[in-house]
């Protein structure tokens, strides 16, 4: 008796296998419509499963988290002495490591031409805090970051392309920066990426003062102890920043220490963007198995007399409901092979629009839990689609079968409201998609549109950083930086160009950023000033990026090392420090708390706000230096030109490298280009919506199609008699092309109303996005009624020919 369920299902395979070989085409429909719906799921799924579901690579990554101040409600930065007071004064704490966060570089001069290694400065025991194991080696010493000590662990990367993957790396010294000495002591595990597209890990050298609090250039990573929460651990930071307020308020006044997730860290801006795609795929899939019931159903009008015989010759009814939902479930698992083949695909196409935004072990791919979430969305849509259709086709009696069989008649009342509700329901959800991909598209034209307070176009961009041992001062740097624009002002196609350390909307993470003091004010008050955005340019800099002055003048060839210390602000920090009081003339010092802090320059000027780090946000807090008189060695080139940008990159570097060969010229780019990675998330969920929208409607269209065919093919005897009795051809084209926009009205309505909806709800997760506009709404209520008249227009058009003398002599 246990081996019964077991056999039966085995039989009921073997006979929906047979039923689908009979009927290639109808197998073939489900199939196609299924596979599409399933494949677009899973690709979404996978998404969702690389950023919200798959652990991070490292041990027990829900124990991990980033440490960082927080001055005025803006998150910055801080100091190794923070860091220790941290560790000596947090009791759940199983470990604290501390790295500069933003990623420098370093140059290597190989073979080939100089390469550009992405670099972060950290603690001996990040990977062991992170719980990520070496490939080969050890981590250095604890005592090498308070000494002038040169250790660095490679990246798996660059340790196979760059040493071969030589085990005898271990302990070598190379050459970075121009600086001999760098000792190698380990390389990271195969697939460690952190924090993101980081190729060398090098030791803080002494570099760090560890008896300043002020000092705030480090990131931290701690390690809580198991059981964890998230509450006390907040709670011991928020006492250990208000114990240091107290101690040290010339320098912790106003600093409070904020406790970040790993999960929130790397995907809680995404998280809003990913439960709105799997929504969206979700209704695809209604729609795909909205389309499966109405085949399913036109299908079994011709199987109830198959099903009668064999309920008279002895079958019970749930054993044809049986034999029915498996043929259900085969359809769906055969739907689910095209589609994972479809998803693969779909994958691709994620992993091209994502790009580097993600860090390598966050892949878009298949795995375990994918595989396991195609079964289950398989075998689900399998039941949901066929459970109706296959209730209606075992109630059957011969008798019925027989007597519709003569008749020729539908199905019944009831079976056509199942019918007349899939299409409903269909077009809603159609609505709804393409309402939300319409209002993304609006949201992301809104925002490009928006004021940035600059200009990007026609702008292309790359960077240098110059290797410290060889610019190791401020008259070097500005001299090679001089150079750069000239050279690149003389080439062909070169308008303008420009530099600057941090550009706005480029996600360049500031190193360290803090606070200024205005002349006359206390570092106490000083310190309740919010953090600002240091900047270090050249006097073309306003210029080429269009940013308007407003008072006073803009930087000279003549502000340089030996003259009065100058600096540029932003209206908005303008108005924040002096209110309605001209600014210019007045004097600011930036970091007033540093050891060797800078001096106090006049204000000359006063430009127009931008939009530093996100677009449609706050305009940032800018101060701006000439670089003449505090020069930055990391800098963003700014070009503006008419050629491509691969004719600017060959033309750049040769220029560059006429200046110093063994410098590295990396990450070219064009400034749009920047500014659409920094919202990648709303680009990419506006092309997948566009992509499902389109879906939906082409199923919705295929839906209402199958039931107005159907209805034609049913009523054909009436057809024929109506028009026997002098109905002309266009009012027969008129009854059914009105029965179908009657079904397409209704849909259209609540699909309204659903539109609404998720405008509401798009507003609150996505507020960039904003509400939903009328106009958006209005399109594609008309791209909806555009395609239910042509969904029923052919079919109309087969009742409108049909010939009243067959029909009559068939009578």
């Amino acid at each position: 008796m246990s081996n019964m369920p077991i056999e039966s299902i085995i039989r009921n395979a073997r006979l929906s296998l047979r039923q689908i070989r009979r009927n290639p085409a109808y197998a073939s429909a489900v199939i196609l419509t299924v596979g599409l719906a399933i494949g677009a799921n899973t690709a979404i799924f996978s998404f969702v499963n690389a950023l919200l579901i798959r652990p991070f690579p490292f041990r027990d990554p829900d124990q991990l988290f980033q440490i960082q101040s927080v001055r005025g409600g803006q998150l910055g930065k801080i100091s190794m002495r923070e860091v220790l007071d941290i560790q000596e004064q947090v009791t759940i704490l199983d470990g604290i490591a501390a790295h500069t966060g933003g990623a420098g570089g370093y140059n290597f001069s190989g073979d080939g031409p100089p390469q550009e290694w992405r670099t972060i400065l950290t603690t001996g025991n990040l990977f062991e805090v992170l719980g990520a194991p070496l490939e080969i080696g050890l981590t250095w010493p604890d005592h090498a970051d308070r000494q002038r000590d040169f250790c660095v662990i490679l990246s798996y990367g660059v340790w196979k392309s760059t040493f071969g993957g030589r085990r005898d790396v271990l302990g070598k010294k190379i050459t970075l920066d121009h600086a001999a000495g760098y000792q190698i002591h380990g390389v990271t595990g195969r697939g460690f990426d952190f924090p993101q597209g980081i190729q060398v890990y090098r030791s803080l050298g002494g570099l760090f003062q560890y008896d300043r609090h002020s000092s705030r250039s480090m990131v931290g990573i701690c390690r809580v102890k198991q059981p964890f929460s998230v509450a006390r651990l907040q709670a011991e930071l928020d006492v250990v920043s208000r114990r240091l307020a107290a101690q040290y308020p010339e320098t912790n006044a106003g600093i409070s220490f904020r406790a970040i997730s790993f999960r929130e860290l790397y995907s809680g801006d995404v998280r809003p963007y990913l439960l709105v795609l799997l929504g969206a795929v979700g209704f695809v899939l209604l729609i795909a198995c909205g389309n499966v019931v109405n085949l399913l159903l036109s299908r079994g009008l011709g199987r109830q007399r198959e099903m009668a015989v064999r309920m008279a010759l002895g079958a019970g009814r749930r054993e044809l409901l049986g034999q029915l939902l498996t043929e259900c479930v085969v359809l769906s698992f055969a739907a689910t092979a095209f589609g994972l083949v479809l998803a693969y695909w779909w994958m691709n196409l994620l992993r091209v629009m994502i790009g580097p935004q993600l860090p390598t072990w966050m892949a878009v791919d298949i795995d375990g839990r994918v595989l396991a979430f195609t079964a289950l969305v398989s075998v689900a849509a399998g039941i949901c689609s066929g459970l109706a259709p296959a209730l209606r086709m075992s109630r059957g009696s011969l008798s019925e079968a027989a007597k519709e069989g003569a008749r020729g008649t539908s199905a019944g009342r009831d079976l056509a409201r199942l019918r007349d509700c899939m299409v409903i329901s269909e077009v809603a959800v159609a609505v709804v998609l393409l309402a939300g991909a319409g209002q993304l598209i609006h949201g992301l034209l809104e925002l490009q549109q928006q004021q940035k307070g600059f200009r990007s176009d026609s702008i292309s961009t790359f960077r240098i950083s110059l290797g410290w041992k060889r610019y190791i001062d401020q008259p070097s740097i500005s001299r090679y930086y001089e150079q750069a624009l000239g050279h690149l002002g003389a080439m062909s196609g070169v308008q303008k160009a420009a530099f600057v350390s941090n550009p706005p909307l480029a996600r360049q993470e500031e190193t360290a950023p803090d606070t200024v003091q205005m002349d006359g004010q206390s570092i106490q008050e000083a310190l309740k000033n919010p953090y600002v955005n240091h900047q270090s340019v050249s006097e073309s800099y306003f210029d080429v990026m269009g940013i308007p002055l407003k008072r006073g003048r803009v930087f000279s060839p003549f502000d340089r090392q030996g003259s009065e210390p100058v600096a540029i602000i932003s209206e908005r920090l303008a108005k924040l420090l002096w209110a309605d009081k001209d600014p210019v003339g007045q004097r600011l010092v930036y970091n007033p708390t540093a050891r060797d802090r800078g001096p106090f320059r006049k204000i000359v000027g006063v430009v127009g706000n931008v939009q530093q780090r996100e677009l449609g946000a706050e305009a940032s807090l800018d101060f701006y230096v000439p670089y003449r008189q505090e020069a930055d060695s990391n800098q963003y080139m700014l070009v503006k030109t008419n050629l491509g940008l691969a004719g600017l990159t060959s033309k750049a570097e040769r220029a560059m490298w006429s200046i110093d060969p063994e410098q590295s010229v990396f990450d070219f780019a064009t400034y749009e280009q920047r500014i659409l990675d920094s919202i990648w998330p709303l680009r990419l969920s506006k092309l997948l919506l566009i992509l499902f929208g389109t879906v939906a409607v082409v199923l919705a269209a295929i839906g209402i199609y199958g039931v107005m065919s159907y209805l034609v093919g049913q009523r054909r005897r009436e057809m024929g008699v109506r028009l026997a009795l002098g109905a002309s051809p266009a009012r027969i084209w008129a009854l059914v092309v009105g029965r179908g926009v009657l079904l397409g009205a209704t849909g259209l309505f609540g699909g309204l109303l659903g539109s609404i909806v998720l405008g509401r709800i798009l507003q609150h997760v996505l507020p960039s996005v904003g509400g939903g506009h009328p106009l958006v709404f209005a399109g594609a209520l008309a791209v909806l009624f555009v395609v239910v008249v042509a969904a029923c227009a052919l079919p109309a058009w087969r009742a409108s020919r049909i010939d009243p003398a067959v029909t009559l002599r068939q009578e």
